[in-house]
């Protein structure tokens, strides 16, 4: 009986591993080989720099959002978050992994506000800035588009910037770009990919 239940336990969870075409077909992206990208250097809340070596080790989401943002971040943010609270609920070690949310609009966020917002959703995530010449450097190497677009359908301080980018990128912990996750977002997509993704290590 005892070896029955460990079989059953063993299987719901277990990952199962995912080809690149699988991968695909459920949203997320990857590349056949893992993409170095350039040192940076943004700051979280209390002036703590953040730089490439911080993801050493570490298996980090990277979404690039704003505090203001009224539809896109709160969907993705929500959906790693419901992604902590399952792999949490599992039991999973979770100390080799991260999110950073860096925001795409430093001229009215400020480091402490993005960490703040980020850490709404999980007390873990981090939140960051980076003036705009840095930021452009670190969105170009992951194809992200952050050029500071027109601000349209403000309300209630919510403001809609255009030609923003909603991917979730996927750093390994190597800290090269793994991948990336495409919308629309499916929770348990996401959490049967990242799985099979984080496992293969």
């Amino acid at each position: 009986m005892a070896l029955v239940l460990f079989m059953f336990v063993n299987k719901i969870t277990t990952p199962r591993y995912l080809s690149e075409s699988e991968l695909l077909v459920n949203g997320f992206y990857q590349f056949s080989e893992p993409k170095e990208f350039s040192d940076f250097k943004i700051m979280t809340s209390e002036d703590v720099v953040l730089s490439k070596q911080d993801l050493i080790g570490k298996w980090t989401l990277i979404y690039f959002g704003y505090t203001r943002c009224p539809a896109e971040c709160p969907v993705a943010m929500s959906l790693i978050k419901g992604l902590y609270s399952t792999l949490n609920s599992k039991g999973l070690d979770m100390k080799n992994k991260q999110m950073l949310l860096v925001t795409i609009d430093p001229e009215n966020d400020s480091a402490e506000q993005v960490d703040s917002y980020a850490k709404a959703f999980n007390k873990t995530f981090i939140g960051a800035r980076g003036e705009r010449p840095a930021l452009l450097s670190i969105a170009t190497q992951f194809n992200v588009m952050v050029v500071e677009p027109p601000k349209i359908n403000t309300f209630n301080n919510m403001v809609h910037l255009e030609n923003h980018s909603n991917n979730i990128l996927l750093i390994n912990p190597d800290s090269k770009y793994a991948g990336f996750f495409r919308p629309p977002f499916d929770a348990e997509k996401f959490l049967l990919i990242y799985q099979s993704l984080v496992a293969e290590r």
